[in-house]
């Protein structure tokens, strides 16, 4: 296994900077507002020639469990800094050592974890002054950092090889390029990280009554029937009309960058409502975006008339998601763990006929036949030939037809072609992108 390296402070000390910088990419919301990370999340990181699993934590301000939220935050975070073999205890070089720090600190002695001390945010000579205020804490003396404009990278370089070389770990990839990757998206409330739990077994994301818990895009690995996943939770998204707040328009692009990530996307519906206009939205996003869609149909166990409401939601969506027929619509209840097999039998189905590749003399054999059938329209008297079809890539199926005339094509011709090619070779319900090109006449010139 790769060694556990997690950060963990106090709100708005540069965590999730630090994180960022350590991953290579934006893969965590940063904002100036105290707070903003509640869910803990992992991804494969390196400094130098070193690769560990790297854990950004939610920050807290008091240890008040009166307050459920603040309550599963602190039992999350005690849960991951029991298995870290490095912590990395960021401080605040701009505001100094303030009371909660010694709290933090007070928390970090019961673990068996190695303790760097880190000062963050110190970018001037009076910065690093204070920084020396850290020794307090019991840790040593604290490195000087600045994760925001990359100052002190190297010497934090050499204290986490420092503490991992006598851990004896093998090196193995976290992210494991065959494990499919699955989002879980949807509208606020919906009931996607109930899901995430239900799939994991355990209470790993933070869920609530209230819409907008989570805020940014977690990953977490999972397994199932030997197959392995990376699960993305993502926040609620909301009509852009409505999302005013800071915090969450980020969240919002966080959660629509996880759907170019990921390869399958499960859509929550909230039975208890009607399909909305903006379920609509994000389901045509996932298709536009070329990824497998399947919609979940969460709390099915409070619909009265499931016939009813089944039928009409089979009617809404063949009407409204006409260019993928055949989408699989699953009911499901996320906290009674109704559903769960039969929603990744589906998933595993429709990951299969994503990654379908079909053979050109299969294509064209197919492509005679319905052109036999139903010939393309006269367009002013002339002949529409298709001549050619090849697949040209897969994930999601791309097909190129070559024609004599492929402006004058029409719409309606295109989706028989479509809707034959879909049934002819089992792709209900994948999304298919078709291309038209025109076929060289070598005698033109």
């Amino acid at each position: 296994m790769l060694p556990k390296i997690i950060i963990f402070g106090r709100p708005n000390v540069g965590k999730s900077t630090l994180f960022n910088r350590l991953v290579k990419r934006k893969a965590a919301i940063v904002a100036d507002i105290p707070g903003v990370t509640r869910d803990n999340k992992a991804l494969k990181a390196s400094i130098g020639n070193l690769d560990f699993l790297l854990y950004d934590t939610a920050g807290f301000d008091n240890l008040n469990e009166k307050n459920i939220l603040n309550r599963d935050i602190i039992r999350n975070i005690h849960e991951i800094i029991n298995i870290a073999d490095v912590i990395i205890f960021l401080l605040d070089g701009k505001t100094g050592i303030l009371p909660f720090d010694y709290n933090c600190a007070q928390i970090l002695r019961k673990v068996s974890g190695k303790i760097i001390p880190v000062m963050n945010k110190c970018e001037s000579d009076i910065d690093v002054s204070k920084s020396f205020e850290g020794i307090k804490l019991g840790f040593g003396e604290p490195l000087i950092l600045s994760a925001e404009h990359s100052i002190g990278f190297e010497n934090l370089k050499v204290r986490l090889e420092d503490s991992i070389y006598n851990l004896n770990m093998k090196t193995e990839n976290y992210e494991d390029s065959t494990s499919i990757r699955l989002a879980i998206v949807g509208r606020p409330n919906s009931g996607k990280s109930t899901l995430i739990n239900a799939l994991l077994g355990k209470n790993y994301v933070l869920t609530g009554d209230k819409p907008g818990i989570t805020r940014d895009a977690v990953m977490l690995n999972f397994v199932w029937k030997g197959e392995n996943f990376i699960l993305i939770d993502t926040a609620g998204i909301r009509k852009k009309s409505k999302v005013i707040d800071k915090i969450e328009k980020l969240s919002v692009e966080a959660a629509l960058n996880a759907v170019k990530y990921a390869q399958i996307v499960v859509l929550v519906l909230d039975c208890n409502e009607a399909l909305s206009r903006q379920d609509l939205i994000i389901a045509n996003h996932v298709v536009n975006e070329g990824r497998v869609l399947v919609i979940g149909a969460n709390k099915w166990d409070l619909v009265k008339q499931s016939k009813e409401v089944r039928l009409e939601l089979d009617i809404r969506l063949k009407k409204t998601l006409s260019q993928l027929r055949g989408v699989k619509l699953v009911e499901l209840s996320a906290l009674k763990k109704i559903g769960i097999s039969q929603l990744m039998s589906d998933i595993k189905e429709i990951y299969n006929k994503w990654n379908i590749n079909i053979s050109t003399a299969k294509l064209n054999k197919w492509l005679q036949i319905v052109q036999d059938k139903n010939p393309p329209p006269l367009k002013s008297g002339r002949i529409i030939k298709l001549k050619y079809c090849t697949q040209t890539s897969s994930r999601p199926p791309t097909f190129v037809f070559f024609t004599n005339l492929t402006s004058e094509l029409s719409k309606s011709y295109q989706r028989y072609l479509l809707n034959n090619l879909r049934e002819e070779f089992g792709m209900e319900g994948v999304p298919i992108r078709i291309l038209y090109k025109n076929s060289k006449n070598p005698f033109s010139n």
